[in-house]
Protein backbone atom coordinates (compact mmCIF):
# COMPACT_ATOMS: atom_id res chain seq x y z
CA UNK A 1 0.00 0.00 0.00
CA UNK A 2 2.77 2.46 0.88
CA UNK A 3 4.57 1.72 -2.39
CA UNK A 4 1.62 3.02 -4.40
CA UNK A 5 1.60 6.46 -2.74
CA UNK A 6 3.58 9.40 -4.09
CA UNK A 7 3.69 13.04 -3.01
CA UNK A 8 3.35 16.09 -5.24
CA UNK A 9 5.43 18.17 -2.80
CA UNK A 10 7.67 15.71 -0.94
CA UNK A 11 9.84 18.49 0.52
CA UNK A 12 6.89 19.46 2.75
CA UNK A 13 7.39 16.17 4.59
CA UNK A 14 10.39 17.81 6.23
CA UNK A 15 7.81 19.45 8.47
CA UNK A 16 7.73 16.19 10.42
CA UNK A 17 11.21 17.11 11.67
CA UNK A 18 9.68 20.15 13.37
CA UNK A 19 7.18 18.07 15.37
CA UNK A 20 9.54 17.48 18.35
CA UNK A 21 10.21 21.21 18.60
CA UNK A 22 6.50 21.96 18.48
CA UNK A 23 5.87 19.26 21.09
CA UNK A 24 8.41 20.92 23.37
CA UNK A 25 6.80 24.34 22.85
CA UNK A 26 3.31 23.06 23.52
CA UNK A 27 4.51 21.17 26.57
CA UNK A 28 6.47 24.10 28.00
CA UNK A 29 3.75 26.72 27.58
CA UNK A 30 0.82 26.08 29.92
CA UNK A 31 -2.68 27.09 28.96
CA UNK A 32 -3.71 30.63 29.76
CA UNK A 33 -5.02 31.02 33.31
CA UNK A 34 -8.71 31.64 33.71
CA UNK A 35 -9.73 35.01 35.14
CA UNK A 36 -13.01 35.56 36.89
CA UNK A 37 -14.14 39.06 37.68
CA UNK A 38 -16.38 39.25 40.72
CA UNK A 39 -17.15 42.43 42.66
CA UNK A 40 -17.50 40.71 46.01
CA UNK A 41 -13.93 39.43 46.09
CA UNK A 42 -13.61 40.30 49.77
CA UNK A 43 -16.26 37.73 50.60
CA UNK A 44 -14.21 35.06 48.85
CA UNK A 45 -10.90 35.68 50.60
CA UNK A 46 -9.71 32.55 52.32
CA UNK A 47 -11.84 30.18 50.22
CA UNK A 48 -10.11 27.51 48.18
CA UNK A 49 -10.99 26.88 44.56
CA UNK A 50 -11.64 23.16 43.92
CA UNK A 51 -10.86 23.60 40.22
CA UNK A 52 -7.21 24.42 39.72
CA UNK A 53 -5.69 25.35 36.38
CA UNK A 54 -3.20 22.76 35.17
CA UNK A 55 0.46 23.69 35.11
CA UNK A 56 1.01 21.85 31.84
CA UNK A 57 -1.04 20.96 28.83
CA UNK A 58 -2.84 17.62 29.32
CA UNK A 59 -1.25 14.74 27.42
CA UNK A 60 -4.42 13.95 25.47
CA UNK A 61 -4.73 17.54 24.25
CA UNK A 62 -1.06 17.58 23.30
CA UNK A 63 -1.46 14.30 21.41
CA UNK A 64 -4.55 15.63 19.62
CA UNK A 65 -2.70 18.79 18.55
CA UNK A 66 0.31 16.81 17.33
CA UNK A 67 -1.90 14.44 15.32
CA UNK A 68 -3.73 17.37 13.75
CA UNK A 69 -0.43 19.00 12.83
CA UNK A 70 0.94 15.75 11.38
CA UNK A 71 -2.24 15.30 9.33
CA UNK A 72 -1.93 18.86 8.00
CA UNK A 73 1.72 18.31 7.02
CA UNK A 74 0.79 15.08 5.25
CA UNK A 75 -2.14 16.74 3.46
CA UNK A 76 -0.06 19.72 2.28
CA UNK A 77 2.52 17.31 0.83
CA UNK A 78 -0.13 16.25 -1.72
CA UNK A 79 -0.39 12.46 -1.51
CA UNK A 80 -1.37 10.72 -4.75
CA UNK A 81 -2.56 7.11 -4.85
CA UNK A 82 -1.20 5.07 -7.76
CA UNK A 83 0.71 7.82 -9.55
CA UNK A 84 1.23 7.39 -13.27
CA UNK A 85 4.58 8.07 -14.85
CA UNK A 86 4.68 10.99 -17.28
CA UNK A 87 5.61 8.94 -20.35
CA UNK A 88 2.83 6.36 -20.25
CA UNK A 89 1.49 4.90 -23.51
CA UNK A 90 -2.12 4.65 -22.36
CA UNK A 91 -4.74 6.32 -24.55
CA UNK A 92 -5.98 9.76 -23.56
CA UNK A 93 -9.65 10.33 -22.77
CA UNK A 94 -10.90 13.91 -22.58
CA UNK A 95 -14.36 14.54 -21.14
CA UNK A 96 -15.92 18.00 -21.15
CA UNK A 97 -19.20 18.94 -19.53
CA UNK A 98 -20.47 22.22 -20.86
CA UNK A 99 -23.16 23.97 -18.88
CA UNK A 100 -24.14 27.61 -18.69
CA UNK A 101 -21.90 28.09 -15.66
CA UNK A 102 -18.83 27.17 -17.75
CA UNK A 103 -19.36 29.96 -20.29
CA UNK A 104 -17.02 32.59 -18.75
CA UNK A 105 -13.92 30.41 -19.06
CA UNK A 106 -14.94 28.11 -21.92
CA UNK A 107 -12.17 29.32 -24.24
CA UNK A 108 -9.56 28.59 -21.58
CA UNK A 109 -10.97 25.08 -21.10
CA UNK A 110 -10.89 24.41 -24.83
CA UNK A 111 -7.28 25.66 -25.06
CA UNK A 112 -6.30 23.36 -22.20
CA UNK A 113 -8.00 20.36 -23.88
CA UNK A 114 -6.30 21.18 -27.18
CA UNK A 115 -2.91 21.38 -25.43
CA UNK A 116 -3.53 17.99 -23.79
CA UNK A 117 -4.47 16.49 -27.15
CA UNK A 118 -1.37 17.96 -28.81
CA UNK A 119 0.86 16.54 -26.08
CA UNK A 120 -0.80 13.13 -26.40
CA UNK A 121 -0.24 13.19 -30.16
CA UNK A 122 3.44 14.01 -29.66
CA UNK A 123 3.77 11.08 -27.25
CA UNK A 124 2.07 8.69 -29.66
CA UNK A 125 -1.02 8.25 -27.55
Amino acid sequence: MIGSVAFLSPWLLLGFAALPVLWWLLRAVPPAPGRRAFPGVRLLLGLRDPEKMPERTPWWLLLLRMLALAAAILAFAGPVLNPRPAGTGDPLLVLLDGGWGDAPDWNRRMDRAAAALDEAARNGR
